[in-house]
């Protein structure tokens, strides 16, 4: 069986994402949309080479152990929110959980920050439009995909950058992939070529109200045991007993 980022392809993806979707609903009141923008979400974006997935995977591993969440946390790669968007059942189901006053601020919002006049926007908009009904609802990890982007007036998410040494995450991706050093240097030079292209090609940037992350950590001074207690450090902080008893 494959996995990805703690999600599964085929119908185990939508058996996941159906009991996701179960939970939110389970635990919400009906017509109270109070509920929505409380639990908490993280996104997670870094440079080519930094461990996101690994950090992801291992974060809703300790917030699910340590805080015993009635809906569970659950990380969404690239990958996996691909794999989700392609589905249209389960991207219908996920969506119809927004009511009409978020869905008209949506719009509005990737009205603004995605630019509609290049090929495939449609498809990166409703990506973005899953991703930010993810967040939401909380309990998502949301590594890459400009999730910081589309979700950053959220005031239920905490936005993680992570940076490293270009020699660094070189040598980090020849080791992880057993490739030589040149061969890792091009990688590398390529994975950064594509996440510019990516941001730059479908997201427009005001640069008068430039994106901050709330937290900047370089991935080659703290090991991912370190990055989970700092990130697991910054939501107690901010959301104290709502992330435990959520």
């Amino acid at each position: 069986m494959t996995r990805i980022s703690q999600g599964w392809v085929g119908s185990d993806v939508e058996a996941r994402i159906a009991a996701h979707v179960h939970a939110w609903e389970k635990v919400k009141p009906l017509g109270d949309k109070r509920r929505l923008e409380t639990y908490p979400f993280v996104t997670i974006s870094r440079e080519f080479g930094c461990e996101a997935l690994p950090l992801a995977q291992q974060l809703v591993l300790t917030l699910n152990e340590r805080c015993r969440p009635s809906i569970p946390w659950v990380s969404y790669d690239r990958e996996l929110l691909d794999k989700v968007a392609e589905q249209l059942n389960m991207q219908r189901s996920i969506l119809d959980m927004l009511d009409g006053q978020r869905r008209d601020e949506m719009s509005e919002l990737f009205d603004n920050i995605i630019n509609r006049k290049v090929a495939d926007a449609l498809v990166v908009r409703k990506l973005a439009e899953l991703i930010r009904t993810l967040a939401v609802h909380g309990h998502a990890v949301l590594v890459g995909r400009g999730s910081a982007l589309a979700t950053q007036d959220l005031r239920n998410g905490v936005h993680i950058r992570l940076v490293a040494p270009r020699a660094w995450r070189v040598h980090t991706i020849a080791a992880v992939r057993n490739l030589s050093v040149r061969e890792a240097e091009k990688t590398v030079a390529e994975g950064e070529k594509q996440r510019h292209q990516y941001i730059n090609t479908f997201f427009v940037l005001d640069p008068d109200f430039p994106f901050h992350h709330d937290l900047v950590i370089d991935n080659s001074r703290f090991n991912l045991v370190q990055i989970v207690e700092i990130v697991f450090a910054a939501l107690s902080a901010r959301f104290g007993e709502t992330l435990v008893s959520a």
